[in-house]
């Protein structure tokens, strides 16, 4: 399955292969399995390995036209830089192309988008002033961009544990719209999701981590008692605040230790389990949109174990 070469950290992502939950894949060991290891949820190597403000360069092949499936893939220059530890948090820059990022904001608007709900069907409180789109992520029906964008993120940031397990998948394409005041109340990802990336499609960042890289014994292990947790803290000066690079005070923004400035085309990639084999949800990992100034356009995808959905 592994396409991933690794030469003195520099990565090579294949975007033709790809990581879809289908039944011709399941093997009869990994349908036996009922027990997830420590090192198997988290971040594989080289990420692993990287402490926070280093940087790994790597590289995809990508179509530039997503109509002609034929036409000769280019070189996209990207890097991977790891900005927090608990959860494991990663920023991937120039992860995506100009041209990739104005399909995929095409492809909504083809579509067309309705009012965003959240997991909790008629919910359209926790999230506001947004709306939705859903592309799939392979199949007949979806985009070459969207099902490259899932094989290079597989290759380079799930294990092979993960990338092999019977009950691995990938959700389909969230593409979100937010108005001017729109934004997503804290929340944490959910069960069986291991892996959330939430790309910038137009550069408007705006998603905080409040308890990113917090000491582990004051985080509680319930959503009631992080939010009590949560209460008095402000992005930028708490966790890890991802924050689109724009405005006057770029400078100083770039000096504090809580703000992460991102562009069009830029990702996040974090993980939403503790990696220790307890089977259980990484509270650090909580996160929200905050209220935003401008237009926002975001994707998101979210990569599965489904057998998590036992413990």
């Amino acid at each position: 399955m592994s396409n991933r070469g690794i030469l003195s950290f520099l990565l090579f992502i294949n975007s033709s292969a790809i990581f879809i939950n289908r039944a011709d894949a399941f093997s009869t060991a990994a349908q036996q399995q009922t027990v997830i290891p420590p090192g198997i949820l988290g971040p594989p190597e080289p990420l692993r390995s990287l402490e926070v403000g280093q940087t790994l360069k790597a590289f995809r092949l990508v179509v530039v036209d997503d109509v002609d499936d034929d036409s000769d893939p280019q070189k996209l220059d990207f890097s991977i830089e790891r900005v927090a530890n608990s959860p494991n948090i990663f920023i991937l820059r120039n992860f995506l192309s100009s041209s990739e990022c104005n399909q995929i904001q095409a492809l909504a608007e083809g579509v067309g988008m309705k009012a965003a709900e959240t997991v909790t069907e008629g919910d359209t409180v926790s999230r506001k002033n947004c709306s939705v789109a859903w592309i799939p992520s392979s199949g007949p029906d979806g985009s070459s961009i969207v099902s490259g964008l899932v094989a290079s993120t597989v290759n380079i940031c799930l294990s092979d544990g993960v990338k092999s397990h019977h009950s691995a998948g990938v959700e389909n394409m969230q593409i979100l719209k937010y108005g001017v005041g729109g934004e997503f109340v804290h929340h944490q990802d959910g069960e069986a999701r291991v892996l959330t990336v939430i790309y910038y499609i137009n550069g408007v960042g705006g998603t905080w981590f409040p308890l990113a890289d917090r000491n582990d014994g004051e985080i509680r292990k319930n959503k009631a008692g992080v939010m009590e947790l949560v209460e008095n803290l402000e992005p930028g000066n708490h966790g890890i605040f991802v924050k689109g690079d724009s405005g006057n005070s770029v400078q100083e923004e770039k000096s504090n230790e809580h703000t992460v400035l991102v562009n069009k085309g830029d990702a996040v990639a974090f993980y939403n389990y503790r990696d220790d084999g307890s089977a259980q949800l990484d509270w650090s990992a909580l996160h929200c949109g905050s209220p935003t100034d401008e237009t926002k356009w975001i994707a998101n995808h979210w990569y599965r174990l489904n057998e998590l959905s036992k413990f």
